[in-house]
């Protein structure tokens, strides 16, 4: 998944200028492998489903008022909220099938859902002097579920190995800069938030303890 553009503003107000920067990034990443070992007839009937889902909501908003006052009142609002939920199921059957061959039924079902949202105000009021009043709130939600279920049936001498590696990773940081000079003063806000799922699932079906 591609990552949204910046969302960069600038609000010239007298000799302040405003940049805000928000850079959300979404990436999920999910490789499966299946592996059959033996020489008996094998049939195999494998499943797959790859759900993945990923949603960004970027909110950035300004309101700047100055007056002959002298000063200004800076308030400084953001929310940074990434959440993740992933699940994988795994479902392995080994049996004899019909025509004498072994059956090998693999069903691998995998959920995820990214969202982040990034919301963003910023208010300057006219007062008697300058004042700086910044508050990021950063919370991060992460879910990770992974479940195999493994059965062997008609005495099969069989061995299943699943091997599963599940990263799931939120990433917020949010900077506040002022640089005030002789002519101008600049507010910088930068926030940044990432979101990252990265699977393996590897399957391996070992057959060759049968006797054919």
């Amino acid at each position: 998944m591609e990552p949204d553009d910046d969302d960069l503003q600038d609000v010239d107000q007298d000799d302040l200028e405003i940049d805000l920067d928000q850079d959300s990034e979404i990436d999920d990443d999910v490789d499966t492998d299946v592996q059959i070992i033996g020489t008996q007839p094998v049939e195999v009937r494998l499943d797959t489903e790859v759900d993945q889902d990923g949603e960004m909501d970027q909110d950035a908003d300004v309101d700047a008022e100055t007056g002959d006052s002298g000063g200004r009142d800076i308030s400084i609002g953001a929310d940074q909220r990434p959440e993740v939920d992933h699940r994988i199921d795994v479902d392995i059957e080994v049996s004899k099938g019909d025509n004498g061959a072994i059956l090998v039924e693999i069903d691998i079902d995998v959920e995820d859902d990214i969202e982040i949202e990034s919301d963003l105000d910023v208010d300057v009021d006219d007062d008697d002097e300058d004042s700086v009043d910044a508050s990021i709130n950063q919370d991060t939600e992460s879910d990770d579920n992974i479940d195999v279920d493994v059965e062997i049936r008609d005495d099969l001498d069989a061995e299943v190995d699943v091997d599963i590696a599940s990263l799931v990773a939120t990433l917020v940081a949010g900077i506040v800069d002022l640089d005030e000079g002789e002519d101008i003063t600049r507010l910088g806000v930068d926030l940044d938030e990432a979101a990252t799922i990265d699977s393996d699932v590897d399957v391996i079906v070992d057959l060759s303890d049968l006797i054919a």
